[in-house]
C-alpha cells in the first residue's frame, strides 16, 4: 500500500471508476477498502446495473468505501468553507461529490463511531453531464480489463485551475460550486431551479460589478441577465430578436414560482429542468471542460428560444 504509515481518513460514498483501485488527486491517495464491492452495493441506487459487478436498486445509506492517505504537508482549502481550518481535501471532496453525483465526505479513523452525519445519502438527481464532460482516457488493468484514467486526470486538472488566483478572483472564490452541489441533490424541482437561478444572478454580478452599480444590477430585468450569461458562456453565440420570447419565458417561470409558490403550468416543469441542464453546461465551461450534450440540451434550448411564448 502506497504511503503506508501516513495519516489516513475514511471516505464515505465515493465510487471509483470501474476496475480502478487507487487514484491520486493533489497528493491525496485514495484507495478502495477491502469491502469496497459490498459497501458500494449498499449505497443508494435508483436503477439496477452491471459494470464491474452487479448493483441492484437500493434505498441505500452512507457507507465507507475508501481510505485516503494524506500527504506529508496539507495545503489550506481555496474554496470559501464555513468551518475552521479547511484543507485541500475539503475542496477535492466537493469536486468528487459533484462529479460522482453523491455526497462524498470524510472522517478520521477515531471519529467513525462519534460523528454526527447530516449528509444526504441519496444519489443526486442532476449533474451527470459533468462526469461525461471529462475526457475518457483508457488504461489497461490487465489482459481483459481497462479503466478510465481520464477521471483522475480531469479532477487534478480542474483543481489546478480553480486554485489559480485569477480564477478565484473572476468567480468569487468559487462559491457557486456550493450552490451547484445543492441544486444537484434529490429534491423538488422548484428548489433546484431557484438555486440555479441564484447561480446565474451571481455570475452576472461577478462579471459586471466593476462597471454597473449594485442598485442598477438589482433593477436590471432578468431577461437581460439571462441573455448575458447565455452568450458569456458560449451557450449562444448571439441573442437574436426571435430568442427574446424564450428568454422571457424563463423569467416568467421564475417570477410566478417566487410570487405564487408554484410553477405556472405543466409545460414549465420541462422548461425549469432545461434551465438546470443549461446550468450544468455553464459549470462545466467554468471548470475548463468541453460540456457534454448527451441529453440534447442545446437542441431543446434552441427550440425554446425560437418558439417560447409567455
Amino acid at each position: 500500500m502506497k504511503n503506508q504509515g501516513h495519516k489516513q481518513k475514511y471516505i464515505y460514498n465515493f465510487e471509483f471508476p470501474s476496475f480502478c483501485d487507487q487514484l491520486e488527486i493533489h497528493g491525496y491517495i485514495f484507495q478502495r477498502i477491502s469491502e469496497y464491492q459490498d459497501r458500494v452495493r449498499s449505497l443508494h441506487h435508483t436503477i439496477s446495473r452491471f459494470n464491474e459487478f452487479r448493483i441492484d436498486k437500493n434505498t441505500g445509506n452512507h457507507a465507507i468505501t475508501t481510505v485516503v492517505n494524506l500527504p506529508d504537508k496539507e495545503y489550506r482549502a481555496v474554496l470559501p468553507w464555513g468551518h475552521e481550518n479547511p484543507t485541500a481535501l475539503d475542496d477535492i471532496l466537493l469536486l468528487l461529490s459533484i462529479f460522482t453525483c453523491r455526497q462524498v465526505f470524510s472522517l478520521e479513523h477515531n471519529d467513525e463511531n462519534d460523528a454526527v452525519i447530516v449528509a444526504d445519502p441519496r444519489e443526486y438527481f442532476f449533474g451527470r453531464s459533468l462526469r461525461s464532460s471529462l475526457e475518457y482516457i483508457p488504461k489497461k488493468k490487465d489482459e481483459f480489463f481497462e479503466y478510465d484514467l481520464g477521471f483522475e486526470k480531469g479532477i487534478n486538472d480542474i483543481y489546478r485551475n480553480i486554485k489559480k488566483r485569477n480564477w478565484l478572483q473572476k468567480f468569487g472564490d468559487g462559491y457557486f460550486l456550493f450552490l451547484f452541489r445543492e441544486a444537484c441533490k434529490r429534491q423538488i424541482l422548484e428548489t433546484s431551479f431557484i438555486i440555479c437561478w441564484s447561480i446565474w444572478e451571481h455570475l452576472f454580478y461577478l462579471h459586471n460589478k466593476k462597471w454597473i452599480s449594485e442598485e442598477s444590477i438589482r433593477k436590471l430585468p432578468s431577461k437581460e441577465k439571462i441573455a448575458f450569461v447565455l452568450t458569456e458562456y458560449k451557450i449562444k453565440d448571439i441573442i437574436e430578436k426571435k430568442n427574446r420570447k424564450g428568454i422571457e419565458r424563463f423569467a416568467y417561470i421564475r417570477n410566478r414560482l417566487v410570487h405564487s409558490g408554484r410553477f405556472p403550468d405543466k409545460k414549465s416543469h420541462d422548461e425549469a429542468e432545461l434551465f438546470i441542464r443549461v446550468t450544468e453546461k455553464i459549470v462545466a465551461f467554468i471548470l475548463g471542460l468541453k460540456p457534454s450534450d448527451t441529453l440534447g440540451t442545446l437542441f431543446k434550448l434552441d427550440a425554446l428560444l425560437s418558439e417560447g411564448k409567455k
